[in-house]
């Protein structure tokens, strides 16, 4: 079964200065996994580094625009995903979703205190804000874990997690992404230690 398509509606200028709706329909850039059923996202927009354009008509988010899966500092990135139940994924379901994300790294680095106890689990140098559109699935941390359904938000500030859809049902979840400046678990680790000593002294 296909995926239900997102209507994106983007606003813009005329030349005289007056607002107008620039684009109304689906979201052009779309991707349906070809090994997970149910397991795709929509990106409507994105903003790369180099600054935000409010003047051009231009469309950053075309169909065979190639927007990253994890946004680099200074980059933002809405998207759209649809999670299916746990139960369809198959047995290499880890090796598959960061294959085609091209995550390798950041599933790694979502790893190092959890085992691996789930096979989502990843960490991006990023503030996400992520809210629940449709459904219900449960936030995974390192230690400790959230279940949300429709109308929930999560601020994840560049943790190690992973998302857990335990029911029959997909979930929609929609996020906003922002590249943050690269800093390890280790790295925050060590800066709230040297924090805490400083408050002490």
């Amino acid at each position: 079964m296909a995926r239900a398509a997102v209507r994106r509606v983007v606003t813009g200028h005329d030349d005289e200065g007056k607002a107008i709706i620039l684009y109304d329909g689906d979201a052009p850039n779309s991707f349906e996994s070809p090994n997970i059923p149910g397991f795709g996202a929509t990106v409507p927009w994105w903003t790369p580094a180099d600054g935000i354009d409010h003047v051009s008509d231009d469309d950053p988010a075309t169909a065979d625009a190639e927007i990253p899966s994890f946004p680099a500092e200074g980059e933002t990135i809405l998207r759209i995903a649809d999670f299916p139940p746990d139960a369809v994924y198959p047995d290499d379901a880890e090796s598959l979703i960061f294959t085609e994300l091209d995550g390798q790294e950041e599933a790694q680095a979502g790893n190092e205190h959890n085992n691996s106890d789930h096979f989502w689990f990843h960490r991006t140098d990023s503030l996400d804000y992520a809210v629940v559109l449709e459904g219900e699935i449960t936030l995974l941390v390192d230690d400790g874990e959230a279940t949300l359904t429709a109308g929930d938000v999560v601020v994840q500030r560049a943790t190690s997690h992973a998302w857990s859809n335990r029911t029959d049902k997909t979930a929609r979840m929609l996020f906003v992404l922002i590249g943050t400046p690269p800093q390890s678990a280790e790295e925050i680790a060590a800066q709230r230690k040297a924090y805490g000593k400083a408050a002490v002294s």
